[in-house]
This record gives structure tokens, C-alpha cells and sequence, in this order.
């Protein structure tokens, strides 16, 4: 006989299912500014969502974009937990999606489009599992604050926070937002790298001018670009030659290289989720180790020039280059653009570095009761006991909540490496969305008890 949470589960299937492709269908761009209608109709879309389905909801205001708020309370006594997703997307522009990314397509068990895994399906397995606590009667507040700014840093969110997190006082948070090492290998993360993005742009001149007429004096800014970012990093190895870089990187503890190598992580399964051609040379715990506890030097784009068909033989007159620096517990973003920028003036005088949003590392804690409630809640779910590893990518509010809330957060991801965050045909699926929901039940009902 099929337990209550199953039944659940599967009458909720066409539910979920439509909800997510009505979500998806709307191109929450937040990082281009056309698309701020639509980021107001996903907010909207979310509010009526959460009302429907009798939770309290509002969409609240900042500088930028707006924040969802959305509540079930069933006693004001009673503990609070506090879901933070957000639902705004990456552009979708790359050439290799088989779709339209903003048009939802179900194949079988795969759910595809933009946002599907990162981070729209997520948030409404968690709404789902909330759901189901609430109906059953589980003695805890659930709140949800989704964002709509995530994927351009966070910039408004420490904003919202400030105004707001005394009416939003809770007991403990949830993030889900992250990926597992492998299908059928559950992951919870504990810490999470910190982001400096920066552009480097240098300009030689006022106009492209002609290589044959000038070439061997005029200066070449894409050339000159280059040769910088070859002098701030070595390609072969990814080690950063900025001095005093690592100066503050927190070494890894014997116990967590220990819970990286027990984890299950395999250079080869990696590789192929990520469908990698060449990688860097190293073995399992040097790759986990890079992913997850090191600091990366990374070049994103670099802009200028002609780039149509053949050869225009011009020398451009200025170029730009995308850069960001993933960093980990201790470094300090702001202390690292210093040591960069200065490093750059040191190198090219010329170029000039416009610092973006930076985000700050995280570190949390990996044993106590939280922790504990997290892997009985995701073995419920999926029938396997999680390792608990770092998070290579960055989520920058959590370091806001934490700031001001000071409360234990606990993530319970459920996107795969195949998912392809970021990624074209980016894909979530049933199996990940129904065991998502079995394990959001379960850990609602034993956080209720602490």
C-alpha cells in the first residue's frame, strides 16, 4: 500500500508539471534590461501561485528587481523555516540548444527549457513538499523569500534584508539551489566559493585602422589583452601568479578531504556530465579539491575587433576582455580586486578595470542537528545517505542572510551535473522533483521537533 507522501506525490504530478512549464515560459532575464517586464510578470506569476494554493504572499519592492514573499503559517509559537530560491534566469543565447529555450518541452521524465533546473524547478519541489506540510498539520512556519536578482549577483538583496528581516525572523534556512556529484550520489553542500567579477578594457586609438598602413606601430589592445591574462595566470596549471593571492585561502582539514574522497567523486563521470573534451591533468581529490576548496582565475569573453566571415586585415582600437575569480573561505573579494588591480596597473597602465557586483565565500557548518536532520530528510528522499562537500559556484545571499538573520542554513539541492546549469537545453526531471518533495516533507517534520 502506497504511504500518504506517495499519494501525495503522484496527484501532484500534472500539477507540477504545468506550473513549471508556465514558469519557464516566461524569460526571467535579469541580466538583460529588456526583459524587466517579464522578470514582473515571473514575480506575479509566483504571487498568485502561492495564494492559490493558500499560502500568504506579496511581492515586495527594491531598487532593482522585486522579491517574492510567501508564507505558511500555522502557529505564530511555532518555529520558523525560511525557503530561499530564486527565479530569475541566465540568458539562453548559445547556438547548441536543440529548443527554444523559453518554450517548455516535456520528453518522458525530462523537463526542458531555461530555469527549468537552476532554479525554478527546485523552488516549486520545495513549494511542493511545503505544501504537503502544511496540509498534514507539521507544527512549523514555513516562509519562502524568492529572488529575482541571483544570477546578476544579488546587488538589491542586502537592501530587501535590511528593510525587511525583522518582519521575516526565522529559526533557520534552506537553500535549494545546488547540484549533487551524480544521479543516485545525493549531495548537501556546506560552503561556497565567492565571486569577483571585473572588465578589463583598453582602448589605443579612436578608430579600427588599416594593418597594412599600421601595422608594427599601432598598438593591438586584443594582443595586449591577452598577454595580460596569460601574465596573471598560468593556463596549464590554473594556478594565479597575482601575488599574495592566496595569502588568506583557508586550508582544507584532514576530515574534509576525507568526506571529498568518500563522496564518491570520479574525474571520469564528471568529465562526461560535463561533457568536457580535455580537462586539466589530476586525480579525483585533486579535481574535488579544485572545484570545491580552491580559487580559480577565469576569462568569460573577450570583445573586439572583426568577427564576421573570413579576414578583415584592421587593427581594432579597443577590446575587452570578461573576467571573474571564484574565491574561498577567507579571502576577502574586496582585498583581492586591490591586489588585482594593482597587479594590472603594474603590467598595462592603460587598462582600465570596472569592478562588478562581488560576492562574498561562505563556510557553514557540516555536523549538528541541522545537519543531521538534513541527511535522514535526504535519505527519506532518495534512498542513499549524502556526502557533504563544497559548492564550487556561488549563491552571494547567503552571505546575506547570514549577516542578518544569523540562523543555520542547510542546503538541499537537487539538481544533477547533466542538468546543465547555465548550460544549453538546460533539463530537470520527475525522478529528482518527486524525491525532492518526499525529502522537503520529511526534513520540515523533523526540524519541527528541535
Amino acid at each position: 500500500m502506497k504511504s500518504e507522501i506517495e499519494r501525495y506525490i503522484e496527484s501532484m504530478r500534472h500539477e507540477f508539471e504545468a506550473k513549471l512549464q508556465e514558469w519557464v515560459e516566461i524569460p526571467t532575464i535579469s541580466a538583460e534590461p529588456e526583459h524587466r517586464g517579464d522578470i514582473e510578470r515571473g514575480a506575479d506569476a509566483a504571487v498568485d501561485y502561492l495564494r492559490a494554493i493558500g499560502a500568504d504572499a506579496q511581492k515586495v519592492e527594491t531598487p532593482g528587481n522585486p522579491v517574492v514573499i510567501g508564507k505558511f503559517i500555522t502557529d505564530k509559537d511555532r518555529p520558523v523555516v525560511t525557503i530561499y530560491n530564486h527565479l530569475d534566469v541566465q540568458p539562453a543565447n548559445e547556438p547548441q540548444w536543440l529548443r527554444a529555450p523559453f518554450m517548455f518541452h516535456k520528453d518522458g521524465n525530462r523537463y526542458i527549457g531555461r530555469g527549468s533546473t537552476d532554479d525554478k524547478g527546485p523552488a516549486l519541489t520545495a513549494l511542493f513538499g511545503a505544501r504537503y506540510a502544511a496540509e498534514q498539520g507539521i507544527p512549523i512556519n514555513i516562509q519562502f523569500v524568492w529572488e529575482l536578482e541571483e544570477e546578476i549577483g544579488s546587488p538589491n538583496f542586502e537592501h530587501f534584508m535590511k528593510n525587511n528581516f525583522k518582519n521575516l525572523a526565522t529559526n533557520s534556512v534552506v537553500v535549494s539551489d545546488t547540484i549533487w556529484i551524480s544521479r543516485g550520489r545525493p549531495a548537501i553542500a556546506y560552503g561556497l566559493r565567492g565571486l569577483v567579477p571585473i572588465r578589463l578594457v583598453l582602448e589605443t586609438g579612436t578608430k579600427d585602422v588599416h594593418s597594412g598602413v599600421t601595422g608594427g606601430a599601432a598598438r593591438n589592445p586584443i594582443t595586449e589583452l591577452c598577454q595580460l591574462i596569460a601574465d596573471c595566470y598560468d593556463v596549464t596549471r590554473g594556478t594565479i601568479r597575482i601575488p599574495g593571492f592566496y595569502e588568506d585561502v583557508a586550508k582544507l582539514s584532514k576530515a574534509e578531504m576525507q568526506n571529498f574522497l568518500a563522496s564518491g567523486f570520479s574525474v571520469k563521470r564528471f568529465k562526461k556530465a560535463h561533457e568536457l573534451r580535455k580537462m586539466r591533468d589530476g586525480d579525483d581529490a585533486d579535481v574535488a579539491s579544485r572545484i570545491w576548496a580552491r580559487p580559480t582565475f577565469e576569462v568569460h569573453g573577450i570583445v573586439g575587433g572583426y568577427t564576421g566571415p573570413g579576414v578583415k586585415t584592421a587593427i581594432p582600437y579597443r577590446a575587452e576582455a570578461k573576467v571573474s575569480m571564484r574565491l574561498v573561505p577567507n579571502q576577502s573579494p574586496g582585498k583581492v580586486y586591490r591586489l588585482v588591480r594593482k597587479f594590472i596597473q603594474t603590467r598595462n597602465p592603460d587598462v582600465e578595470v570596472y569592478p562588478e557586483s562581488f560576492l562574498a565565500p561562505y563556510l557553514g557548518p557540516h555536523t549538528g542537528p541541522y545537519a543531521d536532520a538534513a541527511r535522514e530528510a535526504m535519505r527519506t528522499g532518495f534512498g542513499k545517505d549524502p556526502a557533504f562537500v563544497r559548492e564550487g559556484g556561488s549563491i552571494g545571499a547567503v552571505v546575506t542572510m547570514q549577516k542578518y538573520w544569523k540562523a543555520p542554513i542547510v542546503f538541499l539541492g537537487l539538481s544533477l551535473p547533466e542538468h546543465g546549469y547555465h548550460a544549453p537545453n538546460e533539463n530537470f526531471d520527475w525522478e529528482q522533483a518527486s524525491g525532492g518533495m518526499r525529502m522537503f516533507a520529511r526534513y520540515f517534520e523533523i526540524i519541527s521537533g528541535l
